[in-house]
């Protein structure tokens, strides 16, 4: 039959004499069946109608890592009710999500938002506020995921700097080490840096219980500390200087030495401020490095997970750091707990997003101490790390001002270095995610549990030391420093535990500060798909290694929307600047996606952002990943709006899809079956029909269906299409084909062809 006769009985539906009825009799017309609480069975994931649950997702939201803040100074308050959206407009953005064909959202809840001013005391408002969020979830048929945020441990761990350094310098050029080095001066006259690199999630009184020598409430306070450390001493800055030329690959000689001694007598002239008014965070583009390099960081994390390993005398009231910090997450985990737990669409609960496990800085201050020279840091990390990498750290460490100039007692105090046990600091680095993390959750795990019964507990890997060996970026599962995290102890959590791994591949802007968004092009990425595929089964491999061959759902991976963009004086980007970042990030997402189908692997992208914004984008740290832009239409639509089952009634065995962005090697004749989705499953296990969503941007003029098997039944309304398996033998096998009128391909065999909300059988 040929394309044109095809469109016959399609054009015959269409004005009316359709939709046509099926053969071999019609299941009844379908309604979407109620979501329900998930159950572990084995590696999979299933509804109590005892479906497989396939989970396409995105994180809500990027900006939610910033409040509201209202009022200046001391009159200044904050909240996070209205992030991600005002209640005004969930129902609309709910639709939205819903029609974008995601039927997961990883719900990011702050912290700070449950307990805000003091231990124990909640904010009702915001916890209100969640619950509304979630119910209203379920009524669009999304699954909710809970999140429980934060990165570099939290927003009051930040830094300024100045992102326009010209103002300073009027002969600095973008790139140049000179603009880099003046991003850490404020503007001539101005009294409030611009920018801000920050963490987000822990609240102001966390922060303090952890460094306790710390004046946070210092006018100084996220002020560069290097410049204090600086002084006008040219001999500093000009090390400085050649770190940087190292780190950002610009060693063409070092700066002009006339304008070091400008930059040094300019830093010479501000006002001092000493070590503990301020943090020693740094403003690096890539966030990560300035985790990494961070102290104060490391200590939060420390007196967190491990405080009475690493800091034994440290105390808040009579309770130990650890005790203190933790029994205040764990209760605040149970107030979330107590608004949803009766919510049928509660996935689980993501107890902490991206912990922190990287102690190399504050081991190589432990050696400082234990030996009473700075040479000992420098040991240390090259038994870490290599002798290369380890000496350039150090280089960099002592560069930036983060490492104590001496062991001296009075010095170790004001660093909050006091209370240090060197051999417990130094034991982080070996398995911290089985000796600390693991307790950890299974202490959060069992409060949330008692609070809801019916709870999944979903728990991720930390950034630990062989993110910086190399083997964390690769996908593996640890290096020589790492032992493998098991799967949280008692009775309670048999089958009850979720992994949720994050990937993302090199994808991040250069490591400096105030540096261009990073150039790439559609090569680069578009061939890919075999190194995505290769990371992401060695990030899944920890799952069936030590965690018990567990269900895995990979909880964020994405990309940048800022590549290539450069913005006019007028502060606006060029369309094509627009156009060719969104072609690259298209390309890159999917790379993700095909590796994902693969693996037929469920996933949630980081991110939807409503507030997305042209030189912000989601207003964290300058973070451009919401496939939501500015303008409030879709981004890289084609990449990750794909076709895909919601549930299916058998085990998932293989699928794919073709987007426009699959690179085809076609045959001579053949013509590229772009658009092709394809679907298999095991023999059903149950009579409640497999779900698919299909989405209109895919198949704008309609799509035919080809079925192993049973009938189907499509809901335009939802874009849901679902298909009634009838063979019922073990062993059985079922499957579904789609693909849209394609020219110069003739289209046989099909079951049914749908456009709109009409249907027209085939024979």
């Amino acid at each position: 039959m040929s394309l044109k006769k095809l469109w016959i009985p399609a054009f015959l539906a269409l004005v009316g004499l359709g939709p046509a009825a099926c053969t071999d009799g019609d299941p009844p017309a379908t309604t979407a069946l109620a979501l329900t609480r998930p159950t572990v069975d084995r590696t999979y994931l299933r509804d109590k109608h005892g479906r497989y649950l396939h989970f396409h997702g995105v994180n809500l939201s990027g900006s939610n890592k910033v409040p509201v803040i209202k009022g200046t100074g001391s009159a200044q308050t904050f909240t996070y009710i209205g992030k991600p959206f005002p209640m005004a407009d969930a129902d609309k953005r709910f639709k939205e999500l819903r029609d974008a064909g995601f039927n997961v959202v990883r719900l990011l809840v702050m912290w700070e938002g449950v307990e805000p001013q003091k231990k124990g005391v909640y904010d009702q408002a915001y916890l209100a506020y969640i619950r509304d969020l979630v119910k209203l979830a379920d009524k669009y048929g999304i699954y909710v995921l809970m999140d429980f945020h934060q990165d570099m441990f939290s927003r009051h761990l930040k830094v300024f700097f100045n992102n326009q350094p010209d103002d300073v310098d009027q002969d600095a050029k973008p790139g140049s080490v000179e603009w880099i080095m003046l991003s850490l001066v404020n503007r001539i006259g101005v009294g409030a840096y611009p920018e801000t690199v920050q963490g987000d999630g822990a609240p102001k009184w966390a922060v303090q219980a952890c460094l306790q020598e710390k004046k946070m409430d210092s006018k100084h306070w996220g002020k560069p500390r290097l410049l204090a450390g600086l002084s006008g001493d040219l001999t500093k800055v000009e090390k400085m200087l050649r770190f940087f030329n190292r780190l950002l690959g610009l060693d063409t000689g070092g700066p002009d030495p006339a304008w070091a001694q400008k930059f040094a007598a300019y830093v010479g002239s501000l006002t001092k401020y000493d070590v503990d008014e301020t943090t020693d965070m740094m403003p690096f583009t890539n966030w990560g490095l300035a985790h990494t390099l961070s102290l104060d960081v490391a200590r939060a994390y420390a007196c967190l997970y491990a405080g009475e390993t690493a800091f034994p005398k440290l105390k808040v009231g009579t309770q130990s750091v650890e005790d203190y910090l933790q029994e205040a997450y764990a209760n605040a985990w149970a107030e979330v707990a107590r608004q949803v737990k009766d919510m049928p669409n509660v996935v689980g609960y993501d107890i902490m997003n991206e912990p922190g496990g990287n102690f190399i800085v504050l081991s190589a201050v432990a050696a400082m101490i234990k030996f009473g020279v700075a040479s000992a840091a420098k040991d240390l990390l090259v038994s870490l790390l290599g002798k290369t990498d380890g000496a350039e750290m150090y280089d960099a460490l002592i560069s930036l001002g983060v490492l104590p100039p001496d062991t001296k007692a009075a010095t170790l105090k004001k660093y909050g270095l006091g209370d240090v046990d060197v051999m417990g600091v130094l034991g982080l680095n070996n398995g911290f995610d089985e000796n600390h993390l693991r307790p950890f959750y299974e202490r959060v795990g069992k409060a949330i549990l008692k609070v809801d019964p019916q709870a999944l507990i979903w728990i991720e890997s930390s950034s630990n030391v062989s993110l910086l060996t190399g083997d964390g970026n690769k996908g593996g599962i640890g290096g020589m420093w790492e032992t493998p995290m098991r799967h949280p102890q008692g009775k309670e959590f048999v089958n009850r535990v979720v992994y949720a791994p994050h990937w993302y591949p090199d994808i991040y802007p250069h490591p400096g500060f105030n540096v261009e968004p990073r150039p790439f092009t559609t090569e680069q990425v578009r061939y890919r798909e075999k190194d995505y595929l290769h990371g992401l089964q060695g990030v899944h491999s920890l799952a069936t290694y030590s965690l018990g061959n567990l269900p895995v759902v990979f909880g964020e991976f994405g990309t940048y929307f800022n590549f290539n963009n450069k913005f006019l004086a007028g502060g606006k980007l060029t369309n094509n600047a627009k156009a060719n970042a969104y072609q690259i990030s298209a390309h890159v997402l999917d790379n993700y996606y095909e590796a994902f189908e693969e693996m037929f692997q469920s996933r949630i992208l980081w991110c939807y952002s409503p507030e997305n914004d042209e030189r912000k984008g989601d207003l964290w740290n300058r973070e451009d990943f919401s496939v939501l832009g500015p303008d409030q239409k879709w981004r890289a639509e084609l990449a990750w709006s794909r076709p895909h089952p919601k549930a299916l009634a058998g085990k998932p065995l293989k699928t794919h899809f073709y987007s426009p962005l699959h690179y085809f090697d076609p045959d001579k004749g053949v013509v590229n079956p772009e658009r092709e989705y394809f679907v298999k499953y095991g023999s059903k296990e149950t009579d409640a029909p497999t779900e698919i969503f299909v989405p209109a941007v895919q198949y704008p003029k309609g799509f035919y269906v080809w079925v192993s098997d049973g009938h189907c039944h499509w809901d335009a309304t939802t874009r849901t299409l679902y298909h009634y398996p009838a063979k019922d033998a073990p062993g059985a096998n079922h499957w579904v084909k789609l693909l849209p009128p394609l020219e110069g391909r003739e289209a046989t065999g099909w079951r049914y062809f749908i456009n709109g909300d009409r249907t027209v059988t085939g024979r």
